[in-house]
């Protein structure tokens, strides 16, 4: 299931909705094949993902991929040290601003959000998120009791969309277990804690020179670093 080769669509939140032959969430939905629901108090405990933050701190011990690598992949992961360190303090503070996107065939799995369900590890009081649930209509009885989510004007509302704001969708196709692949859109409040992977890669370099006998633990990421120092 290669959706994410599949073209990534932009659309704008305007004062007057979509028709529904352009409206994304329709599309999503496939003539009903697909539901999308809303979930503000979602069990996040529930989700099935592989890498933890205790193992991403096991790669991210490895000192010679940190300080030297240059591999696209590897460098999103040196830049998630920095992410994530903000991202604690930060939902600490504000909370998660935007909702996760869960898929369900049978379990949950992530859409969106994985990386923040790792910096969750460090706040265990954070135990439920709001969440859109992406599913296929033989699930959608589970579901009943949630609201089911039909135009892009409500999903825009859910998020707190400002007018002009984009958001950017990717669709499965009406065979796949789920309708909405992904989904993205910018926000000012989540701005200041998103830098760039250059900012990032370069300020952990840095941050590692001077305190080269760093261990990325837990605790490690609890504590905030002034990046600002770094860059």
């Amino acid at each position: 299931m290669d959706y994410w080769n599949n073209p990534i669509k932009t659309y704008t939140h305007t004062v007057l909705p979509y028709p529904p032959d352009t409206d994304p969430i329709v599309q999503s939905l496939h003539n009903e094949k697909h539901f999308l629901f809303w979930d503000s108090q979602f069990d996040h405990k529930q989700i099935v993902y592989t890498q933890r933050l205790q193992d991403f701190c096991n790669w991210a011990n490895n000192r010679d991929v940190v300080l030297n690598s240059k591999v696209a992949g590897d460098l999103d992961w040196i830049a998630n040290i920095v992410k994530f360190n903000m991202w604690v303090t930060d939902i600490k503070t504000q909370g998660i601003i935007k909702p996760m996107l869960i898929y369900y065939n049978g379990e949950f799995t992530c859409g969106t959000g994985e990386s923040r369900l790792r910096t969750l590890e460090c706040i265990p009081k954070v135990a439920r998120v709001t969440a859109f649930i992406t599913t296929h209509q033989q699930h959608a009885r589970e579901f009943s009791h949630l609201e089911q989510i039909t135009t892009f004007a409500r999903f825009a509302e859910i998020c707190k969309a400002t007018l002009g704001q984009q958001f950017m969708f990717r669709f499965t196709d009406a065979n796949a277990p789920w309708g909405l692949d992904w989904y993205e859109y910018d926000s000012e409040l989540t701005r200041v804690v998103t830098p760039s992977q250059e900012y990032c890669v370069s300020a952990v370099r840095k941050y590692l020179e001077q305190y080269p006998d760093t261990v990325f633990n837990k605790d490690w990421f609890v504590k905030l670093v002034d990046w600002s120092d770094y860059n």
